[in-house]
């Protein structure tokens, strides 16, 4: 298996821990995932980390609305730059600077909603329907990993 680097980016805890618990299963080590719960907070682990792949809600918020325990979010982006305003803004923040990430599209939005039909356009790699399940997930990263190293996906 490729040793891929990972962003996990969701403002539900559950949907993250799911994507992690499936991450584990398929023996990538925890080193190698990092998680965000704002577009803020993806975009600065995209400019640290620099991600292979990235599953990304695309009804992202900024998590204004609620309070966090950690104090107020910091915009890491330069005041020249809108901060992040959703998943799409992140999706392309992130593909300009590298065409050649994976971005797996999570949503509970329909298939036609036209911010999941911009991801696809836009060059997403695969499209999760949330509630997601661990199978569905650990068949993205098969297809992920078979998709980097250039052979067929496993059936």
């Amino acid at each position: 298996m490729l040793a891929l680097r990972y962003l996990v980016v969701d403002d539900s805890p559950t949907v993250r821990l799911t994507i992690r618990q499936a991450l584990t299963q398929e023996k990538v080590p925890s080193d190698m995932v990092a998680e965000a719960a704002t577009a803020s907070e993806a975009i600065a682990a995209f400019d640290r980390d620099h991600p292979d792949v990235v599953f990304l809600d695309v009804s992202l918020t900024e998590g204004a609305s609620a309070p966090s325990k950690a104090g107020p979010v910091l915009n890491l982006l330069p005041p020249s730059r809108p901060a992040p305003q959703g998943g799409n803004d992140v999706a392309r923040y992130m593909i300009a600077r590298d065409p050649n990430i994976t971005v797996v599209v999570c949503t509970g939005n329909a298939a036609d909603d036209p911010r999941v039909r911009e991801l696809i356009k836009g060059g997403a790699f695969q499209l999760l329907q949330k509630p997601i399940r661990l199978s569905q997930i650990r068949e993205v990263l098969r297809q992920v990993q078979a998709e980097r190293s250039g052979s067929p996906s496993p059936g």
